[in-house]
């Protein structure tokens, strides 16, 4: 049986982000009954993704990898639906083109209790690990997520595989740390007195909640490097935050122009134009907190702060409405020697930074409610310092 959806995917529509048109094609091809999925994805040296074709989750041919007496049934039936999606850099916008309309199968009757359905995506797999940190059970971790999004399909049972996998990982590194500790008596007792140094450099009224410092590469890029970090990234994917925060500077780039003024918002886009691995970058591509927290803010809808002994500062995202308070992500960041960021890890409860005004002028209105939970550590912060706190 052959079936086409020639005008559901048939759009003029354009798409700000990869993500956008990905999100946008799975959803659709769930409406019908199909799951939509990755084939491949061109990315520059740079980390710039250009490309990407999508494909049914059966197209392709299974390959075993060893024989087998075993009667196996694959699901992939070489189906030859195909979808290219492309990236205008001058327009900084995505589009879709149909490659082949047809699927050679039936859609599903329902997309209930299909394997990738029920996977958990990287925003909702990041809520159920903050949510096992904070030790809530896994029939409330699952209730919050069908709550957030009333087409996600998970079950139980992917509540605990994500609980198994995340024990698993915090295991191995506890396990690998301890291995390691006989083998470097000297270094550790320096990173310790590194460590020791840069907290130092921090506001005494955080070094009760400061948990752990995380240390990264010091080659001009540290600034990105500690974001990557505080995103779960590792810190050599720094090329893809740059690549991020570019998208989010063009994408809005009115709102930037009247918060920055057009000649420093096409500043902060070339300070963000270096991508060599081999070469430290110059000073003019070093991150400045100063501009890009609230840039940073609003591209991954996080609450950032930004802790020195200078002047510590929280940023929050311009556009977005909050989703509820325990869904909310704050990273921290600090800057020591005058010239390098590391990431912190805070325990909760702790004094926030005042927000910083740029925010509180240039907000949109949805906006306004993601400081309402945060009132009362906001005035901590603001009467030991004797300032407001936005």
């Amino acid at each position: 049986m052959t079936s086409s959806h020639t005008s559901a995917f048939s759009s003029d529509m354009v798409f700000k982000t990869h993500h956008d048109l990905i999100e946008w094609v799975q959803n659709k091809g769930r409406s019908l009954g199909y799951i939509i999925i990755i084939k491949r994805t061109k990315v520059k040296p740079s980390g710039w993704i250009s490309k990407t074709t999508l494909m049914c989750d059966r197209g392709g041919i299974h390959k075993s990898s060893k024989p087998s007496t075993r009667n196996t049934k694959s699901k992939k039936i070489n189906c030859p639906f195909q979808l290219a999606g492309k990236h205008s850099k001058l327009y900084g916008i995505w589009t879709l083109q149909v490659v082949c309309e047809k699927h050679n199968h039936e859609p599903a009757s329902t997309m209930e209790g299909h394997p990738y359905t029920m996977r958990l995506s990287d925003k909702e797999t990041h809520l159920v690990v903050d949510l096992i940190k904070k030790n809530m059970k896994p029939s409330d971790i699952l209730s919050t997520l069908k709550e957030r999004s009333k087409d996600n399909v998970s079950s139980l049972q992917t509540i605990y595989n994500a609980c198994k996998k995340y024990l698993g990982k915090l295991k191995e590194l506890t396990i690998s740390s301890l291995a390691e500790e006989p083998m470097r008596n000297s270094s550790y007792m320096e990173q310790k007195n590194h460590s020791c140094s840069y907290i130092n450099q921090l506001p005494n009224l955080f070094h009760r909640y400061i948990m752990h410092i995380h240390d990264v590469k010091s080659d001009g890029n540290c600034g990105f490097r500690a974001i990557a970090v505080c995103l779960g990234l590792n810190e050599d994917a720094w090329p893809t935050i740059q690549s991020d925060l570019m998208e989010e500077l063009n994408t809005h780039r009115d709102e930037y122009d009247e918060i920055f003024g057009r000649e420093c918002r096409l500043k902060l886009h070339n300070s963000l134009n270096f991508f060599r691995s081999d070469i430290a970058a110059s000073l003019e591509h070093w991150m400045s907190l100063h501009d890009m927290g609230i840039v940073i803010a609003s591209r991954y809808n996080v609450i950032l702060h930004c802790l020195s002994v200078g002047d510590s500062i929280t940023y929050l995202p311009l556009r977005s409405t909050p989703p509820l308070w325990y869904q909310h992500v704050a990273i921290a960041v600090g800057h020591v020697n005058d010239n390098h960021y590391v990431k912190l890890d805070l325990q909760g409860g702790y004094p926030m930074p005042s927000v910083v005004p740029q925010w509180v002028h240039f907000k949109h209105v949805c906006a306004s409610a993601w400081v309402t939970p945060y009132i009362n550590r906001l005035n901590m912060y603001a009467q030991h310092y004797n300032v407001r706190y936005y």
